[in-house]
């Protein structure tokens, strides 16, 4: 399995360094791993277990509008990037396991190699091109 399936342009090394450097979190069916409006303070990476993806309409409504999202997938990422509230709940879909990488670390070794800098944006973008077209596709279908 490759628990850093968003991350192809990165070599073993570095992938092995964003494994080496997180902590794993648990988390139990039913378990809200994201609210929607929070801030997330870690990068996260699925590492086991599946995710629903909720959002909240009508101010209690909760619907399911994407997903699952599964092993090698980042979550958290827009609200971990720009500092803004999760535009989503993320809730594990049976038991899960979250690798959390915490700022400080990943800032450090972003701003101290270029090279590795370079290769994980390019990543986290094509992650998030992929992710729109994704939800494009779901909430405006092609024609047929």
């Amino acid at each position: 399995m490759n628990l850093i399936g968003s991350f192809p342009k990165l070599s073993d090394e570095e992938r092995a360094w964003l494994i080496s450097s997180s902590k794993t979190l648990s988390n139990k069916t039913g378990e809200v791993v994201i609210h929607e409006g929070d801030i997330v303070p870690s990068f996260l990476i699925i590492k086991s277990g599946n995710l629903r993806i909720t959002r909240t309409y009508l101010d209690e409504m909760s619907a399911e509008f994407a997903g699952p999202l599964g092993p090698g997938e980042v979550i958290g990422e827009m609200s971990f990037m720009d500092h803004k509230g999760a535009s989503a709940s993320l809730v594990a879909d049976g038991p899960t396991e979250i690798l959390s990488l915490e700022r400080e670390p990943l800032f450090n070794k972003l701003n101290s190699d270029s090279d590795f800098s370079a290769r994980f944006y390019e990543c986290l973008f094509l992650e998030l091109a992929r992710k729109l077209r994704s939800t494009n596709q779901r909430v405006l279908p092609v024609s047929p």
